[in-house]
């Protein structure tokens, strides 16, 4: 079981990633900051790079941007890819229709879990946490593979806390303070 979860945090499977061509193909759900409350979200499709966040929405950037970005830093990363399915729209279209972050109620996993809910179900819609989108992509069997990144776990079982809207919207304020 690739996923699991209790009522204090939820667990992936992982192996290290060895180099970033290994996620060059499919589609990936990357979890940057996987040591922050909560991390930020965003999609890999075909190498392409795809977030909303507090300074700006990306849609279709080349993957070796967002690799340098959480090299600078050693950020800590979760690459979760899926099944492979077909989408009916563009993969921009899911990301351009939200603005920056603070600019609404939404986060930076309502761009994905719109992806999810055309590409598998519209039940995704309804996944407001991460570890709620991943638990049913568990159940349907989706999950095929994680990868980590700057993480000393990198190996095996890796444990993140659950946390709650409020800890969002607490983080998008934070980031907007710190951007003025």
């Amino acid at each position: 079981m690739m996923f699991t979860e209790n009522n204090k945090e939820y667990s992936l499977e992982v192996t290290p990633l060895l180099s970033p061509e290994e996620v060059q193909t499919g589609l990936w759900l990357a979890m940057a900051g996987v040591d922050d409350i909560p991390p930020h979200i965003a999609l890999i499709n075909e190498g392409l790079y795809y977030s909303v966040s507090a300074k700006k929405v990306e849609t279709g950037v080349p993957l070796t941007s967002f690799f340098k970005a959480i090299s600078r830093r050693s950020v800590p990363t979760l690459l979760i890819k899926f099944r492979n399915s077909t989408l009916r729209s563009p993969l921009s279209f899911f990301f351009e229709k939200y603005p920056l972050l603070g600019s609404g109620n939404h986060s930076c996993l309502w761009p994905v879990r719109d992806v999810f809910a055309e590409l598998f179900s519209e039940k995704y819609s309804k996944a407001t946490l991460v570890f709620e989108l991943l638990a049913m992509a568990q159940a349907d069997n989706l999950i095929v593979e994680c990868k980590a990144l700057f993480l000393e776990q990198g190996q095996g079982r890796i444990s993140l806390p659950k946390y709650t809207h409020t800890q969002i919207r607490e983080k998008i304020n934070s980031i907007l303070k710190v951007n003025e």
